[in-house]
């Protein structure tokens, strides 16, 4: 997908922009509060905190939008605006601000670097001043039909009569941007399996485990993963299944093969994430079943090393 296109899609989201907007008219003291963007991309979200009064806003944007933003700025009239065609981790001595944004979010919520973007983005802030967003809380829970895991395990179907076990084991361990609803998930299996505070220095590589207790038996088929940031007090931007859809979609982990849990057996899933810049993103899952003396029944491991292919 081309950048332009991308910008087009997150901005028809309209979920995503009167979050956005609200969260800035809670934020913004007209004529007073100064504005760092960190990944501006076009430019929207200074625009809009203009219009409401900031009493500039600084962009930074590395890619070849930081130029159509200063057309679009020109083109709409917005001055106040000053415009920095680099990362902002290679921004020097930066001027302060009273207001951080930096809307860094991907379908998997670490994928563009919003840790590091956030964590770098404290030196852009006067003392007492606001970081947006201001948090982030990930979720995770089974995935119980076979709907999706269908839709991408193809490869025996194809005809020829020849072995895709390669390529098989290549696409199991990536991750799926998928349209997953309620009724693809376990009941009440869902749980929160990190919480992240940006006014913290927080750490780009996580590990984190959930654990799901069966009281009757299930399939899993694989994971659904999703989250939640408050933008603002009382503001909260979601891409659950359980609210309205947004540009971002959920994330499918899949299993290399169903997992059938009876009675008073646990599903453990163990999450191992490096956001790192200079990474991209990398995630490994590692799937367990134990019985109830805690004894393992079966242990899968996935790794996008072993699959992401660009």
């Amino acid at each position: 997908m081309s950048l332009i296109e991308y910008q087009r899609t997150i901005l028809a989201d309209t979920v995503r922009n009167c979050a956005f907007a609200d969260a800035l008219k809670k934020l913004i003291i007209p004529g007073k509060t100064t504005v760092a963007d960190i990944g501006a991309g076009t430019g929207y979200l200074s625009f809009l905190a203009r219009k409401l009064g900031a009493k500039e806003c600084h962009l930074y944007e590395v890619s070849e939008l930081s130029d159509i933003s200063r057309q679009l700025a020109k083109e709409n009239g917005i001055t106040g605006c000053q415009f920095s065609h680099k990362h902002s981790i290679d921004v020097k001595r930066p001027p302060k601000v009273d207001l951080v944004i930096s809307e860094t979010f991907g379908n998997f919520a670490l994928e563009e670097s919003i840790i590091g973007n956030m964590n770098d983005a404290k030196r852009f802030l006067k003392v007492g001043g606001t970081m947006m967003p201001i948090n982030l809380r990930q979720y995770v829970c089974p995935v119980v039909t076979d709907r999706i895991q269908k839709s991408i395990d193809t490869w025996a179907s194809i005809e020829g009569d020849l072995q895709w076990n390669a390529a098989r084991e290549t696409a199991m361990n990536n991750m799926y941007v998928k349209e997953i609803g309620p009724e693809d998930l376990l009941k009440d299996g869902t749980q929160e399996w990190d919480s992240i505070d940006f006014s913290k220095h927080n750490k780009e590589t996580r590990h984190l485990s959930v654990k799901w207790r069966s009281l009757q038996s299930a399939i899993c088929n694989g994971f659904c993963l999703w989250w939640e940031s408050d933008l603002a007090p009382g503001i909260t931007l979601s891409t659950s299944p359980f609210e309205k859809p947004t540009h971002w979609q959920q994330i499918y982990l899949p299993l290399l093969e169903p997992l059938t849990l009876k009675s008073n057996e646990t599903l453990e899933l163990t999450l191992d994430v490096d956001s790192r810049y200079d990474v991209r993103i990398n995630v490994a899952w590692k799937t367990m079943v134990k019985d109830a003396k805690g004894n393992i029944v079966k242990s899968l491991s996935q790794d996008m090393r072993r699959g992401f292919l660009s």
